[in-house]
């Protein structure tokens, strides 16, 4: 299960970081379950120093991120093409 404060959450909701899956558990957008919370544990630990950078475990948070991102962007695109069309024509 993903944790976060209040302000971490308002703001990863505001870049939409976070989604539900198909089960209704919280995820990172682009990401399972497992996938969320490896992650998270990851990137708390780097904060804090105590994160062991080995080659393997670095990768897989790069790819994780990449994958992560790729998805996120692709949710903001179809928010905004969605609002293109929700905007009223302006006349001339």
């Amino acid at each position: 299960m993903l944790e976060f404060q209040p302000r971490e959450r308002a703001y990863l909701s505001g870049i939409r970081a976070l989604s539900q899956d198909q089960d209704d558990n919280e995820v990172f957008v682009g990401m399972t379950v497992a996938e969320s919370i490896w992650y998270a544990n990851y990137v708390e630990q780097s904060y804090k120093g105590d994160v062991a950078r080995g080659d393997e475990a670095e990768a897989r948070y790069l790819a994780l991120h990449d994958q992560h991102e790729q998805a996120r962007r692709a949710v903001l695109a179809s928010e905004s093409l969605l609002q293109s069309f929700d905007t009223p024509a302006q006349s001339s």
